[in-house]
């Protein structure tokens, strides 16, 4: 690939363009999460609780906007290079205090907030301002203390392109965390004769799916992941999930027998 445009550029992640031809590899880029994400993420997340620090904070930032800016961890990168930083200033941070890592992520795209990420944790009380204090300092913008806002919001930035929120307000858990981070996995699949049909691997469907453009990195499309100890592709957190009920990994019935 020889680059020759703003956008060959900044599509790598360069800050300018680069001086005669160079080949490049071009970005992994997905439109939607894959089949089975939202799974996934589902089981990590309940992995997490079986472990005893289940997912109770959500991260939200806007990494397109932040990325434009000229402070913080993403500014003048690409989303995907700034978000794999602060991913791991994150699993430093935790691990540093002694709270327990165990995280899932997914990205996505809106429509007035451009690209953004969302991000599962645990954490306990007495870490939360600190932890708040310092994802302030990581993207370059500082919190706010509002009188009024949403019961379950505990972090707010002073130009909203973060928010920090307890996830067990309102009856909500890890695993719907985990299912709202996996909505944009498409709620249905298309045989080969172009018949519609229930993508049974998505577990959770009261979700809109809208999908978006997401560039990832040179290697992988980097859409959704979750932390290495709750990944549910190991041998033994394999051996866990078999353990469980359908009931408790969200897994819905199978329904095929149904006249359509």
């Amino acid at each position: 690939m020889n680059i020759q445009s703003t956008n060959d550029y900044r599509t790598i992640g360069l800050k300018s363009p680069p001086k005669g031809n160079v080949n490049v590899r071009p970005r992994k880029t997905s439109q939607y999460l894959s089949k089975g994400a939202q799974g996934q993420l589902v089981d990590a997340a309940v992995l997490a609780k079986v472990m005893g620090h289940p997912v109770n904070r959500t991260t939200t930032i806007r990494t397109e906007i932040l990325a434009s800016g000229s402070h913080g961890v993403f500014a003048e990168k690409h989303e995907a290079n700034g978000i794999v930083n602060l991913l791991e200033l994150l699993r430093h941070w935790h691990k540093k205090r002694g709270i327990p890592w165990a995280c899932i992520w997914g990205r996505e795209v809106g429509k007035d907030v451009g690209g953004h990420i969302h991000i599962g944790t645990h954490l306990s009380d007495e870490h939360t301002k600190a932890y708040i204090e310092q994802l302030a300092r990581w993207t370059g913008e500082g919190r706010i203390f509002p009188k009024h806002h949403k019961p379950p919001n505990i972090g707010i930035s002073e130009r909203g392109s973060w928010l920090v929120q307890c996830c067990f307000r309102r009856g909500q858990s890890g695993t719907d965390v985990a299912a709202y981070l996996g909505k944009d996995e498409p709620s249905f699949v298309y045989s080969a004769w172009g018949v519609t049909r229930d993508n049974k691997a998505k577990r959770v469907l009261k979700y809109p799916c809208n999908g978006g453009y997401i560039e990832g990195t040179q290697r992988c499309i980097y859409r959704h992941g979750t932390s290495n100890n709750i990944s549910p592709t190991t041998k033994a957190n394999k051996a866990i999930l078999e353990g469980l009920s359908d009931r408790q990994r969200l897994i819905r019935p199978d329904l095929s027998w149904l006249p359509h």
